[in-house]
């Protein structure tokens, strides 16, 4: 199917450097928000962000030229009419999604893929929206759009073949490399296989084997990351994010209970919220938008933490490397998405400097399960599954 025209529902963040990716392909593009004032506020970002790239040579052509491709409007009947393919970005609402995907559904043709960029909410549920269920497909992007290189696809149930394989021909077409989320579970591919990682670091610290700049050192110093997982927790807000999708989760599972298959992954997510990020958030210490977190920014900005060097001599890598590898090894067990992809979402969606299981070489796998083993020796009975080496790993012995 050849797609050259597309709606894209929702110019925030994420909407309006979709719609920018679009144009930049050579597509037609109808952007759609409530409010010409949200309209004009998108258009200016994205020719900034033109100016910017055609500054730097990333771009040929003139930033005047690609912005004629993107008209806007405040009818989502009026975009989708005309749509080959619409990508909804609003909001992270349930309701207010399944309710953009139904309006679009009954005033697009026949043939349009109806696409959601969620990050956590699933697609099988948005699809029942719709009379087109095995057309609605997930794209989660990474943001920025037009800078990050990698989207997540997650097929719903009823998701079929020709919608999937558009989508991915769409997203070469973008420049941009794939992985596949094949089951609709939370946090699907990307989010769960990292999720891992981000657990160990906070039971550590709960567990005071380390504090947040020992972590954040050794993530920084000795496995090459951007930014610790503490530091990104303070950046990104995580101690509220996590706590608002908790509490989503919760209410989806009542509908849903696929969308969860682990007891120990949603034990995890409620006992960090209960023991450590709802008594953060309560402080008012959600990170950098309320000045404190894990680390204190004045005036509410990002500064980098001063980490010295020396602290990265506290914990050993391998402590939370092996719990991080597990839970990337049990989405490959249970059918999620491939190693390749695992790989591909920690060195394209978290700037890993490499894919997560290729520390397995440079730990030892005998080294990695046994300190798996000794972690679940020492654990309470509920937690004993988040650290029993997966098959994927004790395979390899």
């Amino acid at each position: 199917m050849s797609i050259e025209n597309v709606a894209v529902i929702g110019a925030g963040a994420m909407g309006h450097g979709i719609a920018q990716v679009a144009a930049m392909s050579g597509q037609q593009v109808s952007l759609v928000a409530t409010s010409d004032a949200s309209l004009e506020k998108a258009m200016q970002k994205i020719r900034y962000s033109l100016d910017r790239l055609h500054n730097k040579g990333r771009i040929k052509e003139s930033p005047p030229h690609v912005m004629e491709r993107v008209r806007t409007t405040t009818s989502l009947k009026e975009a989708v009419t005309i749509a080959d393919y619409v990508i909804e970005a609003v909001p992270e609402d349930l309701n207010l999604k399944k309710e953009v995907l139904k309006q679009a559904d009954l005033h697009a043709p026949a043939h349009t893929v109806l696409a959601t960029s969620t990050s956590s909410l699933p697609i099988t549920i948005l699809a029942g929206a719709t009379r087109r269920k095995e057309k609605v497909i997930g794209t989660h992007w990474m943001n920025p759009p037009q800078i990050m290189r990698l989207i997540e696809v997650i097929r719903s149930r009823y998701t079929d073949e020709e919608t999937m394989q558009s989508t991915l021909d769409l997203c070469r077409r973008y420049g941009k490399e794939t992985i596949v989320a094949k089951k609709d579970v939370w946090h699907f591919l990307s989010g769960r296989s990292h999720s891992s990682w981000l657990f160990e670091a906070n039971l550590m610290y709960l567990r005071k084997d380390a504090d947040a700049r020992e972590m954040d050192a050794v993530a920084r110093y000795k496995i090459g990351l951007p930014m610790g997982p503490f530091e990104l927790f303070d950046f990104l807000g995580n101690v509220d994010l996590r706590l608002k999708t908790l509490k989503s989760a919760e209410e989806l599972l009542k509908i849903y209970p696929e969308f969860e298959p682990s007891p120990v992954f949603l034990a995890l997510h409620r006992y960090l919220a209960k023991e450590l990020w709802a008594l953060m958030s309560e402080k008012g210490m959600s990170g950098v938008k309320t000045g404190k977190g894990f680390y204190t920014y004045p005036d509410r900005k990002y500064v980098k933490p001063e980490i010295p060097l020396e602290l990265a001599e506290k914990v050993e890598p391998i402590q939370v490397l092996a719990p991080a590898i597990n839970g990337a090894a049990w989405c490959v067990t249970n059918g999620i998405g491939s190693v390749s992809d695992v790989n591909k979402a920690f060195r394209l969606g978290y700037s890993w400097p490499k894919g997560i299981f290729e520390y397995i070489d440079e730990l030892g796998i005998d080294t990695i399960i046994m300190v798996l083993k000794a972690k679940e020796s020492k654990a309470p009975q509920w937690l004993r599954d988040f650290y029993r080496p997966d098959p994927l790993l004790t395979g390899r012995t």
